[in-house]
């Protein structure tokens, strides 16, 4: 009995995990996009991979994901070059964009 409770509170918690992922993968999203309109460059595939994540905490002491995806841009549509952005919870803390040619 006790193990098919932790089974349900597990799958349960790997749910919740891929969802909140889900989440906050669309707002990096978002804010990549904005960036990439803001400094004139090319939001390629208009996604982001993850690259890694951890525990780390935020202003008021509270342990939260951090999570950090890498995507892809273009500033003349023949030369590829990554970015990265680093989300804390729900919040972006730092997106860097590599050394690119500019048009």
């Amino acid at each position: 009995m006790i193990d098919n409770g932790l089974t349900i509170l597990l799958i349960f918690g790997l749910l919740w995990f891929w969802w909140d992922s889900r989440g906050v993968a669309e707002r990096a999203i978002q804010a990549v996009r904005q960036r990439c309109d803001r400094v004139g460059v090319a939001f390629l595939n208009d996604t982001v991979g993850w690259k890694k994540i951890r525990l780390k905490r935020n202003s008021q002491g509270r342990m939260q994901f951090q999570r950090t995806y890498f995507f892809e841009f273009a500033s003349d549509m023949a030369q590829r070059y990554q970015g990265e952005i680093v989300m804390l919870g729900r919040h972006v803390t730092k997106i860097n964009l590599d050394v690119y040619r500019a048009e």
